[in-house]
């Protein structure tokens, strides 16, 4: 069974979250090719329109950081509302690489509402998130690299939202090119000497 673990935040999700999930619904102020103001993007790459793969930089040098991100602004102005996931690794205590997945929804919305699948040949397959008591939901370790190849399995990733509404929120994100995408992650962070 798959649980929520804390993880070191990313700073790349906590900026894009600002930008995206933002109080009163700021629109997303990254620029067109998706980078962030103030990072440098050494590569960006888009599959099936919204899977992000990118490396970038902090502009004094520091804070190198490859990542996979979907961004998914599901409600339009002025019934603002986004959801999102990401993958990030980190070098874990151990040296080796450890996979970070992080899962966001508007703030003021809980995990405790909200389900989350693979769709797969086998079926749809639950990812836990009861654990996760707020609007962000974080596997790291063993967890992330059971998602990861959860998703390796996957054809479509699902979320359900209760946001109080008569009708629940249904995000359905393709995941047919998700072997081509984290094969493309690894490929990114090895060459530039990232776990």
């Amino acid at each position: 069974m798959i649980s929520a673990l804390k993880s070191k935040p990313s700073l790349i999700v906590g900026l894009s979250l600002a930008a995206v999930l933002g109080a009163g619904g700021v629109a997303w102020t990254m620029k067109e090719d998706r980078s962030l103001k103030g990072r440098k993007v050494d590569y960006h790459k888009i599959y099936d329109v919204f899977w992000d793969v990118a490396c970038d930089t902090a502009m004094d040098g520091s804070d190198r950081l490859c990542y996979v991100q979907y961004v998914d602004v599901y409600r339009p102005r002025p019934d603002f509302a986004a959801a999102m996931v990401e993958v990030v690794v980190h070098k874990g205590d151990d040296g080796q690489p450890d996979p970070h997945v992080r899962f966001d929804i508007e703030p003021g919305l809980s995990f405790q509402n909200t389900k989350i699948a693979i769709e797969t040949g086998q079926g749809a397959m639950p990812i836990d998130v009861s654990q996760c008591k707020s609007n962000t939901c974080r596997f790291s370790g063993d967890e992330g690299r059971e998602i990861l190849a959860l998703w390796r399995q996957g054809s479509m990733l699902s979320m359900t939202i209760d946001e109080g509404r008569e009708e629940l929120s249904q995000l359905s994100w393709p995941m047919q090119n998700i072997n081509t995408i984290l094969d493309d992650f690894a490929t990114q962070r090895v060459e530039r000497g990232l776990p």
